[in-house]
């Protein structure tokens, strides 16, 4: 079993921790204050987090440094401390130390894997068991490709990306540096292109790529079209949970973060910061500007051309899907008061 130090944690998060005191514990784990043990480090915000994790012998906090004073007294001598500005952004820098999951894959190459012999493999990389990668694939620094793992002729994987076990990277498609593709991800099936006619539907080929720029994640079941000629583009720093489907020639902007079941049609052009929540739809040779946020289930028919939030089917400004959902629950009783009054002015045949 791997321990983390005190000075591991203090070099991961450099320039975000500040030590209070730190001593020579060492870590197995990271828990929350009611599964801590003496080996846990604990992240803490409130006094009452604080004593449960010392009830449970925890030896080494993280602290939100806006509640250290109202804590700090609470603190014995012989535990190690920091503070911090942010705690989801000092777990971005110290989980990492423990993710048990990325440690346990050696550099190594699986002696079943199946490597062409002009695929290029830099030395730090780790190719997992049964995984496949083909002629002239080149996979980058300290990357690391999962069993079972297709990496077709041409693809390119960058530095530092983690390709988790049964994915497929499609022939000519590019996944940049610090990427993480998880399970059951495919990148490059061929776009949905037909033409029809009255003898039926006939495929167009799909020749383009996909792109996966620095710093993206694929969540679980994700598909990603290849483009008919040219690219199908996720932008550097955008996030796609599981279950995604992006079809062919679409652009999706830097640092997007795209809840389950986002699904958006072909020649769609989606610009930076783009914000969803799950099960949402859009439609396909439309255009979403800058800085959008979507309601989940919003079905996007049309163009956005204005930042802001949106929602509803087909959506619409956020404060005004609302207002209609309010008053979608009265149509009922509204409907039948107009048809009094229709009755009353006798300008209504029909019965209710």
């Amino acid at each position: 079993m791997n321990f983390i130090t005190d000075d591991q944690i203090s070099r991961a998060g450099q320039g975000l921790l500040k030590p209070v005191h730190v001593h020579a514990h060492h870590y197995d784990s990271v828990h929350s204050p009611n599964f801590a043990t003496a080996q846990s480090l604990v992240f803490i915000s409130t006094s009452q987090m604080l004593t449960v994790a010392l009830d449970n012998k925890a030896q080494g906090f993280i602290i939100l440094e806006k509640s250290f004073s109202q804590i700090k007294d609470q603190l014995p001598a012989f535990v190690s401390a920091w503070t911090t500005p942010h705690i989801q952004q000092a777990m971005t820098h110290v989980l990492p130390l423990f993710d048990r999951k990325r440690i346990a894959h050696p550099t190594t190459v699986h002696p079943t894997a199946v490597i062409h012999a002009q695929a290029q493999i830099d030395s730090t990389a780790s190719i997992g068991a049964y995984a496949v990668v083909q002629e002239g694939a080149v996979i980058g620094a300290h990357s690391k490709i999962g069993s079972h793992t297709i990496i077709e002729a041409f693809a390119q994987i960058g530095s530092d990306t983690f390709i988790s076990p049964h994915v497929f990277v499609g022939a000519y498609c590019e996944v940049g540096s610090r990427c993480h593709i998880a399970p059951h991800v495919t990148l490059g099936s061929d776009g949905f292109g037909f033409f029809s006619d009255r003898s039926g539907h006939h495929k167009i080929p799909q020749i383009g790529n996909v792109i996966i720029e620095d710093d993206c994640e694929i969540g679980g079941g994700s598909v990603i079209d290849r483009a008919t000629l040219e690219h199908t583009i996720i932008k550097k720093g955008s996030k796609l949970d599981n279950l995604c489907h992006i079809a062919h020639n679409v652009e999706i902007g830097e640092n997007a973060i795209l809840a389950a079941a986002f699904k958006v049609a072909g020649s769609t052009k989606i610009g930076k910061n783009l914000m969803t929540a799950g099960n949402v739809d859009v439609n396909g040779h439309i255009e979403i500007c800058d800085n959008v946020i979507l309601t989940g289930r919003t079905g996007v028919a049309s163009s956005i051309v204005q930042p802001g939030i949106y929602g509803g089917f087909p959506a619409e400004n956020h404060r005004d899907n609302i207002k209609n959902m309010v008053s979608f629950s009265h149509l009922t009783k509204i409907r039948k008061n107009v048809q009094k009054i229709m009755k009353h002015l006798k300008l209504d045949d029909t019965k209710e």
